[in-house]
Parts: structure tokens; sequence; C-alpha cells
């Protein structure tokens, strides 16, 4: 049996797998073991991932990760704190978890007085003057976190500090026993780069993932977000205001404005471009859309967010990855699945149902669909 004293975990979306992603997890190697919470088939900005996340797990295997498993949807296409929350609620419960690897654009920036600022008075003093002005939720946090920590604005405007932070306040904030352990994050390699042009930044990519890519490419698996559009025009012709502010995330009259806006659109970008304001980022709109789509119930989510993933559906393993779990499964606090169907608890169901729609959801929009992909993929261990 192998030392597991010491199992890294790394939470990602790898959309895709770049060189940076091999050299992040085969850096972590070297202490032992290594755990990957992936999010599903939908990212944290909102969109459909470029394929699947099966795919996405066999890059990481291949990459150099021991176990994979998955970070559930809406925990996955979140905003940074439901985010983290769920990650490394995930990791944390495994309870043979004993440190988590990130990069982020800046770690020589001293962001320490920015964990846990939810609890200072002045930064809620700010905060609460910004949202009153209008500006979206992460706009606002960024200007009061400036007051408080001069530079903190566009620090936090780089996506990777913004989730770094909030990894180590999740963990803080619930005295988890895991160390954090940040890198600098080169902008050599970047995802948006890959998806935006696989031909052209292919040297971007470890060969295995070049393949993947290339076989997903032939085979119809390669998703592109603007297949989202003609879905969201069919919702929007037979669905009044009042339908749709029964949708988890649509409040504050975002609803009038998808409805003021769908008609003059020419597409999916243009739609968004017409809804982007203060109060609403990019991000912000292509979640809600999302959710739109699933018909996400906003009391059911909201209560099932209020706790962590009742269970951890592994997406794929190595050998060592195989001992992991058979040595720790028993002994942790969170159940793991190979299967939806092993779901059982109520909070259980909800999320395996919701997995399973957002799974279908993501077929409709490849040119080969699988419609009982999720339910075809199943793992022993």
């Amino acid at each position: 049996m192998k030392n597991f004293l010491h199992v890294t975990g790394i939470i990602a979306e790898l959309n895709p797998l770049h060189k940076g992603h091999e050299i992040l997890i085969k850096s972590q190697k070297k202490f032992g073991a290594c755990v990957v919470v992936l999010s599903s088939n939908f990212t944290q900005r909102g969109s459909p991932s470029f394929i699947d996340k099966f795919l996405r797990a066999e890059t990481a295997i291949k990459a150099g990760a021991d176990l994979v498993v998955e970070l559930p949807f809406i925990f996955a296409c979140s905003a940074a704190q439901d985010f983290s929350r769920g990650a490394i609620g995930i990791l944390a419960r495994m309870k043979f978890i004993s440190r988590i690897a990130f990069g982020m654009e800046d770690p020589e920036f001293n962001f320490w007085p920015l964990i846990n600022i939810n609890g200072n008075e002045n930064y809620k003093k700010f905060l609460h003057k910004e949202l009153k002005r209008g500006s979206s939720f992460s706009k606002a946090h960024s200007i009061a976190a400036e007051k408080i920590l001069p530079g903190s604005r566009e620090f936090l405007s780089k996506p990777n500090n913004l989730l770094g932070v909030s990894y180590i306040s999740e963990i803080k904030r619930n005295n988890f026993d895991i160390a954090p352990f940040f890198i600098k994050r080169e902008g050599i390699f970047k995802s948006r780069d890959i998806r935006e042009n696989l031909e052209e930044n292919f040297y971007m990519l470890p060969d295995f993932s070049h393949e993947i890519l290339l076989d997903a490419k032939k085979n119809g698996r390669i998703c592109e977000e603007k297949n989202l559009w003609p879905l969201l025009q069919n919702i929007f012709i037979r669905t009044s205001s009042e339908d749709l502010r029964k949708i988890y995330g649509i409040d504050e009259g975002i609803e009038n404005l998808f409805l003021k806006n769908w008609k003059s659109s020419k597409n999916l970008d243009d739609f968004i471009g017409h809804c982007v304001c203060a109060r609403y980022t990019r991000s912000h709109i292509r979640r809600r859309l999302i959710y739109i789509l699933l018909g996400l119930n906003k009391f059911e989510a909201i209560g099932s967010l209020r706790n962590t993933a009742p269970y951890a559906k592994v997406l794929a393993f190595n050998q060592t990855g195989r001992e992991l779990l058979k040595t720790f499964s028993k002994n942790s606090d969170i159940k793991f699945i190979t299967r939806l169907k092993d779901a059982k608890s109520r909070t259980e169901k909800f999320f395996a149902g919701l997995e399973l729609k957002a799974s279908q959801l993501y077929e409709i929009l490849l040119k080969n669909p699988d419609m009982n992909r999720e339910l075809h993929k199943v793992l022993q261990f």
C-alpha cells in the first residue's frame, strides 16, 4: 500500500487542459497523491465546457492526477464564493486531503487582509453603498475592498486571484485542516485562446490533450456556446416575466432586460452585449441563461446551496486513485458515488437530477450528442 501522508487537492475546469495545468499537477506529485475536483459540463462563467467532463477528467489523469471527482453543476456554474464553497467542501470532507494547490496571477500581493473580509464592518458599509448605486456585486466587492486595502480592486479583477482568496477564506472560515499552497500563474498558456483557435494554438497543449481534442472534434464532441441561442429564443417566445422570476438568480429586473432585448439580438453574443450593464456582468448573465434553460427552481436552488455537495461523484482514477478510494472512502465524511442512481437521499436526488438535466442540455449543443452519456459512464473501485 502506498504512503498517503500528503494528498494534494486541485480545483480546476481544465477547459481544456493546457501545459500550464500539466505543470501544476506534476509539480504537486512530489508531495504525494493528487486529487482534482473538476467542474461539470458548465463552467463558472456560465458557458458550456469545450469538451465534456469525462474527456477533461481523462486529460487530468494523463497529466498526472490520481483521482478526479466532479464539482456538481450548481456549484460549478456559480460565482466565486459558491464555486469555492462547493469545491473546498468536497475536498475537506474527504478527510485525506492535506493541502490544496492553485495558481494566482499576483501571489506576491499582500492579500491576507481580504481573507474573510465579509466580517469587516467598514467593508460592509462601503459594499452596501456601492450596491445601492446599482453596481454588480463583484464590482461593489472590489470597490469596497479597495477602501480597506489599496490595490485590491485591480488584484480582485483577475479571476485566479479572486478564486484563490475565496479558497483560503473558505478554509479559514471553517477551520479546515488543509494547507493552502499558491504559485505564480503565468500568462503563456490560455484556455480561451485554445478554444477560439485550436489549430493556431495547439502548441499550448500537451500531446495527449491535443489528441483528445482532435478526436473530440472529429467525432462531433466539441461544444460551442452559440448553440444555446435557438434554445433560449424558444423559451423567451413562450415565457412571461412572472414565470422567469421563479428561476434561481432571476431577480432585480433582469427578466425584463432579457425579454426586452432578445427579439432585436442577432445571436447570443449580441444578446449578452445588449444586457451587460453596471449591475450585470457577462458571467452573471450567462449563468442565469443556463439556469433558465434548466428551469432551476429558485427555492430548491437556494436551499441546496446552503449546504455542501451531498456526494463526490468519481469521474476518473488510476491505480493510485483506486487505492485512495479503497483506503479512505469508508471513513470520509462525504459519500463517493460512480453512478447518479447511487444518490438516495432527497438532497442527493436533487443534485443528481439537476446533474442529469445539465448533462443532457450539454449534449443537445453537440453535433453528435449522446443523451445517455451521463448514465453510461460507470466506474468501479
